[in-house]
């Protein structure tokens, strides 16, 4: 009598998302019984028990930010003034400009399947000159693939102004011309791509 009672299990999962999560496999039980057969009966048994996690992540960013601030009291004109007195006052020119660029990322937290197997062979009460042969084989294999490419490019042009302020041609007064600030602030934050895998 020969009996084969086989369960196995393979489990292969594949992620492509900015999060991905696997969970083990299940319990591959494995049970092998060669009893009982008459004198030279040949029983061969080969049992192979598999458990595979494979996660690819792949990121693909194209960043461009433009950035053109201007602010300007400037270019302000007193002229061709008679007998009296002459003032230009500008405020303050402030330019703020702030850019925060993020590259893509890729996080993964991965269990790896694992061959949780018990398995029973028996082989008994079998004929004289019988032949048996066994083979159980377990395996389990984790393969991570994560790839990021970023292209990122910032151009900022900031212009601040309070000159070109003009008083000519002005006759029997007094000219005066008082400007305010000119400030600029450009603050760039960049971050590239970056890749995380967390195997439990």
């Amino acid at each position: 009598m020969t009996k084969f009672n086989t369960r196995i299990t393979t489990a292969i999962a594949t992620a492509a998302v900015i999060l991905g999560a696997v969970a083990p496999a299940a319990f591959a039980d494995t049970t092998v019984v060669v009893g009982a057969n008459g004198a030279g009966s040949n029983n061969n048994v080969s049992v192979n028990n598999t458990a595979g996690t494979k996660v690819v992540q792949t990121n693909s960013s194209n960043i461009t930010t433009v950035v053109n601030s201007t602010a300007s009291t400037g270019g302000n004109h007193a002229d061709f003034n008679t007998g009296s007195d002459t003032s230009i006052t500008t405020g303050n020119a402030t330019s703020n400009v702030n850019v925060t660029t993020g590259g893509s990322s890729n996080t993964a937290n991965v269990t790896p399947s694992n061959v949780n197997t018990t398995t029973n062979v028996t082989v008994v009460d079998n004929g004289a000159g019988s032949h048996n042969a066994v083979t159980v084989n377990n395996s389990s294999w984790f393969t991570a693939f994560q790839k990021n490419w970023s292209n990122i490019v910032t151009a900022i042009s900031s212009v601040t102004k309070t000159g070109h302020n003009t008083s000519s041609f002005n006759t029997g007064g007094t000219t005066n011309i008082t400007t305010g600030n000119s400030t600029s602030h450009v603050t760039v934050n960049t971050t590239g791509s970056s890749n995380t895998l967390n195997s439990f």
